[in-house]
């Protein structure tokens, strides 16, 4: 589904269901979204049978796909679809505005003949949150109702989404495309945000889980009397102890109960044109904070290749990719599925121990010129030709 990486130092927090506590949030969190490789969307507990997730996730068939490989998002009307804006933008531009919803069961996917922005939304910003307009109606899928109550703290969720999965105690993501459920509990709700964390099984719910890499767009619930009501959209994250979607991973939803007027006003008198709000041009506007504070920079250690919208960092001796700029991620990257944290191996043959040596030797490189840059990602050597 999309998502999104958080360039923050692994944290933990302590542990609680007895009671709601607040998460101490770093003062700053330097954002990266991006539209993913692949849907890689709930992370679930290593001691629980991933069938009873999977049966979760059968009860929320408005959860849909936005694009093949995009992200998700949730029908909330017959003909709307509510998404992140980083996925519906990146989707958007990516295909030359061809964008497709895709519904569980049926073969032909559902054309997008609009796409509305939050009209404040920019790229790494906290008002992520778009709509997607279908060409024809979705009569046989029930929709989801959206949750407009400010009491959303302490409340359980259910996170629906479609795609990748694996253990949070670790391992690698297993991709298979079906849709699973998983439950939490939010610990904070900001005025942009709803946040929870996974807990490991001695402190987590029944069906714990978290989003991972690639879920954003998809849907947090809350069940009223029964039935569906959206209370977040999946935009960002913060790894847990072992990675992204581990035990200790932190989530930041976009909270829909601050958006519900603009979502009515939307819903009630469509504005005109195909791609609505899309963010201003301009310088690359990859170094953005979101969350409390003002400012930000990228951490120390974090070494941006503009150019080619890579993000690396030293981690464990190793120079890492830790994020990613998609208006400028290298497509023949993107195919081959190489995300974080994929280890930089060598450029132009020159083999890279820190992030010092990739700087000089892509500084080197001549803006236009092509270089090649290898990486290890998964068990597998990658060499790629790529243009500065």
């Amino acid at each position: 589904m999309l998502t999104h990486f958080v360039l923050e130092t692994h944290r933990s927090f302590p542990p609680c269901r007895n009671s709601v506590r607040l998460l101490p949030l770093p003062a700053t969190l330097f954002i990266v979204a991006f539209v993913p490789f692949n849907s890689h969307p709930i992370a679930i507990r290593h001691d629980v049978d991933d069938r009873a997730y999977l049966e979760l996730g059968a009860d929320f068939p408005s959860v849909v796909r936005v694009g093949e490989n995009g992200g998700d998002g949730t029908l909330i009307a017959p003909d709307w679809v509510m998404t992140a804006a980083h996925v519906a933008h990146g989707i958007y531009q990516r295909s030359d505005g061809n964008v497709e919803v895709f519904v569980d069961g049926q073969d032909e996917g559902f054309v997008v003949d609009q796409v509305v922005l939050h009209p404040d939304f920019y790229p790494m910003g906290p008002d992520d949150i778009a709509l997607l307009h279908l060409e024809r109606a979705l009569t046989d899928v029930e929709p989801a109702g959206i949750y407009r109550d400010r009491d959303e703290r302490g409340q359980p969720i259910v996170l629906v989404g479609h795609g990748d999965t694996k253990p949070g105690s670790g391992g690698e993501w297993v991709a298979d495309g079906l849709r699973r459920g998983a439950t939490n509990i939010i610990d904070q709700a900001t005025d942009s945000h709803i946040v929870f964390d996974f807990d490991e099984p001695k402190d987590a719910s029944p069906l714990e889980g978290t989003a991972g890499p690639g879920d954003s767009g998809g849907p947090a619930f809350i069940l009223q009397d029964g039935l569906p009501l959206v209370a977040g959209v999946s935009s960002l994250g913060e790894p847990g102890e072992n990675g992204p979607g581990t035990y200790g991973a932190v989530e930041h939803y976009v909270r829909v109960s601050s958006h519900a007027e603009w979502i009515d006003s939307i819903l009630a008198d469509p504005p005109e044109g195909r791609l609505v709000n899309p963010p201003a041009e301009g310088p690359n506007p990859q170094v953005q904070r979101v969350g409390p504070g003002a400012g930000g920079s990228p951490p120390p250690g974090v070494l941006i290749l503009e150019e080619i919208g890579l993000l690396v960092a030293e981690r464990d001796g190793q120079v890492r990719m830790v994020g990613r700029i998609d208006q400028r991620y290298p497509a023949a990257l993107m195919d081959a599925g190489i995300r974080p944290p994929a280890v930089v191996v060598s450029i132009d043959g020159h083999t890279i121990e820190s992030t010092g040596e990739l700087e000089s030797n892509y500084a080197a490189i001549e803006s236009g010129s092509s270089f090649n840059l290898t990486f290890q990602h998964e068990g597998r050597m990658q060499s790629f030709e790529l243009r500065k």
